[in-house]
């Protein structure tokens, strides 16, 4: 259908309001539903950042090590032993990582890694040492390439690293006394000239002994890289920053509805308001219901977002009040206004918020993680906007309108403001 043939056509968005108010309503009961079972299941409804709970820094320094073909091995073995941590009992800790994201380059190249707080910071300094201790043994480390023949003859192949006396003689009695835990023989050791290649032969190798001589070979090189202690974050300064988030919220909407009051009127800023916590709300629903982690990188978004909306929104107000002024909806009823004041703006309405659209669905594609947790809720709330700016708030301005006045204005008048505009056109 081609635009002109939509234009016109005979636009009633307005009497559908009922529509238009269920829509966001089911959203936001299904977020509802999706805290309560997400907070029976995990303990907590919303899935809160670091930057309001509280929480933890560590650096991995990896150096010229890390590259981008090693980045993703190099994270997922940092997560799998930060979550995986447990206490000398064997319980774990039960830490999330909250993110992961490489920093600077070559010498200095290292991960940053952030996770939650998961006890009392008494309690917490020591989970912190454990978790630097262990990262430093299990990701500092120098693993030998094993080869057998006939799973008898052994060749371990330390590549670039020349194993010293004492190394090799530790090796040497740990490889024999893995072997005598699993009832086989290991003799006839020896070190080639370059100290880098060790050779033996095994009596009977089974299964077991040959997944675990690859651990037992490895070496602990806590001299390659390290890794330190980061930021912390306290319940304190967490609290202060929801804070000052919602309130830097509160008072960008106050100032808003005071400002469209005076520049329209009373009803339209109160419209514009119902809009701008529409948009809010389906914000939040969309964090709640996919359990996204909420943290100030999705503030900013949301602020961003009712800034966009409000614009959105005026725009459909201006032209409602260029035709309350004009002679040919002198006698029209609010309903009436609203409706051809939309379809007026529609297009271009849509045409901004698709070109907007496209950009930061290309940022959500193909950026960086830290980048795509911003892009994700700044496309829900351009979708919500839209939508707001364009259902909700003109029919919200109409309801009130209507409302107010004594009598309906008669129908007959706008059929032949249809028929006049149509002729001057």
């Amino acid at each position: 259908m081609k635009i002109s043939n939509l234009m016109n056509k005979d636009f009633k968005l307005v009497e559908k309001k009922k529509i238009w108010y269920l829509i966001p309503a089911c959203i936001v009961a299904a977020a509802i539903v999706a805290m309560i079972i997400f907070g029976c299941v995990t303990g907590s409804p919303l899935n809160l950042g670091m930057d309001f709970t509280g929480g933890y820094t560590v650096n991995v320094k990896l150096s010229t090590k890390l590259t981008a073909a090693t980045y993703n091995s190099y994270k997922d073995e940092i997560v799998e032993v930060i979550e995986n941590l447990t206490d000398e009992n064997g319980k774990p800790y039960g830490i999330k990582v909250s993110a992961v994201q490489s920093q600077g380059s070559n010498e200095d190249a290292s991960i940053y890694v952030k996770y939650k707080a998961v006890a009392s910071d008494e309690v917490m300094e020591d989970i912190n040492t454990a978790v630097q201790e262990a990262l430093q043994d299990k990701i500092f480390k120098i693993v030998p390439v094993i080869t057998s023949e006939n799973g008898t003859n052994y060749q371990v192949d330390y590549v670039n690293f020349p194993l010293v006396n004492s190394t090799y003689e530790a090796k040497v009695k740990e490889i024999q006394a893995l072997a005598t835990a699993n009832g086989i023989t290991a003799n006839g050791f020896s070190l080639d000239d370059t100290g880098k290649i060790v050779t033996f032969d095994v009596s009977a190798a089974n299964e077991t002994f040959g997944t675990a001589l690859a651990e037992t070979v490895t070496i602990s090189d806590k001299y390659s890289g390290q890794a330190q202690k980061g930021d912390i974050i306290s319940a304190t300064v967490s609290g202060e920053l929801l804070t000052n988030a919602l309130l830097a919220i509160c008072l960008s909407i106050v100032l808003m509805l005071v400002y469209i009051a005076f520049r329209f009127e009373v009803s339209s800023g109160v419209s514009a308001i119902v809009a701008l916590l529409h948009d809010i709300f389906i914000m939040f629903s969309f964090m709640a219901i996919f359990h996204i982690e909420i943290n100030s990188t999705f503030i900013a978004a949301l602020i961003t977002i009712l800034g966009y909306s409000i614009n959105n929104t005026i725009i459909v107000f201006d032209r409602i009040r260029e035709n309350v002024k004009s002679l040919y909806y002198k006698n029209s009823t609010a309903t009436f206004i609203a409706n051809q004041s939309i379809k007026e703006t529609l297009v271009r309405s849509l045409n901004t918020s698709i070109t907007t659209l496209i950009t930061i669905a290309m940022v959500a594609i193909i950026g960086v993680p830290s980048i795509r947790v911003f892009a994700l809720p700044i496309i829900v709330g351009l979708l919500a906007g839209t939508f707001s700016s364009i259902f909700i708030s003109p029919s919200v301005w109409a309801l009130w309108k209507d409302r107010k006045k004594k009598s309906p204005r008669p129908d007959h008048h706008e059929k032949k403001v249809k028929e006049g505009k149509a002729a001057v056109a």
